[in-house]
């Protein structure tokens, strides 16, 4: 049994690792991950990226980009867009592996919505957003310093 902790962040990081899980083991029969499913639907909805415009839409550092995009060649799920080795779009076996996801995405989501109830799932997603602008000022985060 794990100890009980007060701290924010240690029972944050322990539900982030608790929820991947769910995710992870959901997506296993599509062949991806949650992360790597998350990545490759933002890159269906943006049609194509460049690393840089990539990473700030997924919220990564471009060096954590960068190995999570050679990952995603490597297994041929991603490729340059025409004319471009920093632009990358979903390849055909990309774009089905999104497609394969993309219900047992919802199907998780839908699961999670209904053990958590609709006003634990809203304020999981309203508290999420607001801890993801903690140091953007700009977002209204005040950029508060931990």
């Amino acid at each position: 049994m794990r100890v009980q902790s007060s701290c924010y962040c240690t029972n944050l990081r322990r539900a982030a690792g608790t929820l991947t899980d769910r995710y992870d083991e959901a997506l296993r029969p599509a062949g991806l991950r949650a992360a790597q499913y998350s990545l490759l639907a933002q890159l269906s909805r943006l049609g194509s990226a460049n690393i840089t415009h990539w990473a700030r839409y997924a919220g990564l550092d471009r060096s954590t980009m960068v190995r999570n995009i050679r990952l995603l060649r490597d297994r041929g799920l991603v490729e340059p867009d025409v004319g471009s080795g920093k632009t990358f779009r979903l390849s055909p076996e990309g774009q089905a592996a999104v497609e394969r996801a993309a219900p047992l995405w919802a199907k998780a989501q839908e699961e999670l919505r209904a053990w958590l109830g609709q006003a634990d799932a809203d304020a999981l997603i309203r508290i999420s957003r607001r801890l993801q602008t903690l140091d953007t000022p700009e977002e209204g985060g005040g950029g508060h310093a931990l």
